[in-house]
């Protein structure tokens, strides 16, 4: 039997928006497929992913010729992803938004994984994997729905560096006839070159620009929105341990470092049953503590107002020393060194 697969509701804001733009009713059309208009307004429904995808079949036929995914992407507004979409926003660079996506790629949907990394010199890649039915090898997002999410990524960067922002290229993992007639629609929108039957479906950037600061960096809100976020993650996603325990962490984190006894403790589990769930997500507490102490690290340097050793208690060091060690192991130079450069420059790159 295969698994279900679910999106945000919100997906359903930009395409009704969508279909009011082509005189097609969006209560009517939802309703034919089995989708109660009233999710459109429910921040953390799901929807199923094969009505959704019956949608953009139906809405493609009687607009044709792929516009109708390109009109998705354009009435897309970063708010319909929750939390993530404010997290996004207030990124330091799109390099860091992208990675938000891909880390939290389960308030997008659960029918794919996202990955976001620097390939070669000089490219940065949005590399979308769709998971397939077991049943039919079929991937579970359609051609059509795969175009709209990676227009939707490029419209996401043009609202985070610039309007005037393209890809190097678009890259589909099928072949054009599974989108029908090219379309002077998508390659207007796109404005690159689109490549069919590749190994991947994915979005290829300048990584110079993707590295770039973002119009709407703002770390404080950042990390209030990262915060939000994860207690989020905690009631979508609740098979995740990661997040339940990230959150413990952050929690206590200006009291000291929790022991991994406290956390299982505190969530009902013993050391040996925490340690094993982990292991079954491929993860341990220990790398938990410390990516949480880098996020939360790389987000307080770049507030002025705080000082070296006051970051230092807030991310749990007893003293500067040994945050100064932690530090060095992640960027590879002193704290105030980084902050210097930072505000000094606005294209120093996390690592």
């Amino acid at each position: 039997m295969n698994a279900y697969y679910s999106a945000l509701s919100g997906w359903l804001i930009p395409i009704t928006r969508a279909m009011k733009s082509f005189d097609i009713d969006p209560v009517e059309t939802l309703e034919i497929f089995g989708i109660s208009p009233s999710e459109v307004n429910d921040p953390e429904g799901r929807v199923c992913v094969q009505s959704m995808g019956n949608v953009f079949a139906y809405c493609n036929n009687k607009v044709g010729n792929r516009v109708f995914n390109i009109e998705v992407a354009k009435s897309f507004h970063p708010s319909v992803l929750h939390a993530l979409g404010y997290a996004v926003q207030s990124a330091y660079s799109l390099q860091e938004a992208m990675e938000r996506v891909a880390q939290y790629k389960r308030v997008v949907s659960n029918c794919c994984n996202m990955y976001a990394f620097e390939e070669g010199e000089d490219d940065f890649v949005a590399d979308f994997e769709v998971y397939r039915y077991s049943d039919s090898g079929r991937q579970v997002l359609t051609p059509h729905m795969i175009e709209a999410f990676l227009a939707t990524l490029v419209k996401l960067s043009r609202d985070i560096v610039g309007r005037d922002f393209k890809p190097i290229k678009i890259q589909y993992n099928f072949d054009s006839l599974g989108l029908g007639d090219n379309c002077d629609v998508v390659a207007e929108f796109f404005d690159c070159p689109i490549e069919y039957n590749c190994e991947r479906n994915a979005v290829v950037m300048d990584r110079e620009i993707a590295r770039s600061q973002a119009f709407g960096s703002n770390p404080v809100m950042n990390q209030l929105h990262l915060d939000v976020l994860n207690k989020f993650m905690c009631r979508v996603d609740k098979t995740n341990l990661s997040y339940q325990i990230e959150n413990r962490i952050v929690e206590e984190l200006p009291l000291g470092a929790p022991s991994q006894s406290d956390v299982a403790k505190q969530l009902g589990l013993s050391l040996r049953n925490l340690q094993r769930k982990l292991s079954d997500q491929g993860t341990c507490y220990k790398d938990i503590l410390e990516s949480t102490r880098k996020r939360l690290t790389m987000n307080y340097i770049k507030q002025p107002h705080l000082s070296i050793s006051e970051i230092g208690y807030l991310v749990g060091f007893s003293n500067v020393a040994n945050f100064n060690r932690a530090f060095r192991r992640w960027q590879g130079c002193a704290p105030g060194e980084y902050r210097h450069r930072y505000l000094s420059s606005n294209s120093l790159i996390e690592t």
